[in-house]
């Protein structure tokens, strides 16, 4: 197959070309090369190009930040991908187009799946939120992607405190928000796969293990014998510009049906980030 890759500099940009198999042509574009924002660049550079499924992994992914930055949020994170999809569309690709937890307000008792109806509280949601249904009104050969609480790319917060942890220091962590931990090189390894299916729809590929952050380090800690100690937060405590849900847990109904395995537990995640730093 022929892929286009946009967001090829962020973190699961990075681990899916680390992954992907080398019988496939793939044109790669970090935001620098590829603004996505920008539709004229976007239909210019994509459609020449003839791909066969165009996978969008750039993203205005800082939640606060969009509370103010609201033109770019909806620029990058909704027009854009309409855009992609839309480039597509014309030359008769596959979009897959990565969207967020966050879609939902939290205030249901379980994990959310693809059948729940999403409620965004903030800016960043609802942007993501506009490029899911932008994508899907353009394209039926469409997938759409949502995950959550990723780590392990780098510039995380997971990495940034297990870091931490292992010099000796305390770090914080919220204790009362749960989500569905998810280590970004299973995540990308995912990809592939799903869209490999053909059975275009909206699917939720997360960690199967949900829990808090607190949690995770705890766990973090004592799989890897780390020296710090992790005391737990109050998200309410933090004073955080954007909302974000009590609980944004996913879980899947149509995943496994697919033949998409569910991802690695928790503890394999954390173990194979730990030894790799």
């Amino acid at each position: 197959m022929r892929l286009v890759v946009t967001g090829a500099g962020g973190g699961l940009g990075r681990s899916f070309l680390d992954r992907v198999p080398d019988h496939h042509d793939v044109d790669a574009f970090t935001r620098d090369e590829l603004d996505i924002g920008d539709h004229h660049a976007v239909m210019q550079t994509i459609v020449p190009l003839r791909p066969d499924a165009v996978l969008n992994f750039a993203a205005f992914t800082k939640v606060d930040a969009c509370e103010t930055e609201t033109e770019r949020a909806y620029r990058d994170n909704a027009l854009g991908p309409h855009s992609l999809a839309l480039a597509a569309r014309s030359v008769g690709a596959v979009m897959l187009y990565v969207s967020t937890d966050y879609v939902f307000d939290g205030e249901k008792a379980g994990p959310y799946d693809e059948l729940d109806v999403p409620a965004p509280t903030s800016v960043y949601a609802r942007s993501k939120l506009a490029g899911e249904e932008l994508v899907r009104r353009t394209t039926p050969e469409h997938f759409v992607v949502r995950t959550g609480y990723v780590f392990g790319a780098g510039t995380d917060f997971l990495t940034g405190a297990i870091g931490r942890l292992a010099g000796g220091e305390t770090v914080g962590a919220i204790a009362d928000r749960i989500g569905s931990p998810t280590f970004v090189r299973d995540l990308a390894e995912a990809m592939l796969p799903l869209l490999l299916t053909g059975r275009f729809g909206t699917y939720h590929v997360a960690g199967t293990e949900p829990t808090t952050w607190h949690e995770v380090l705890l766990r973090a800690k004592a799989l890897g014998g780390l020296e710090g100690s992790v005391e737990p937060q109050r998200a309410a405590d933090l004073g955080l510009p954007a909302p974000r849900p009590r609980n944004s847990a996913l879980a899947s109904v149509f995943a496994g049906q697919v033949g998409l395995s569910p991802l690695p537990s928790l503890d394999d995640a954390l173990g194979r980030l730990i030894s790799s730093g």
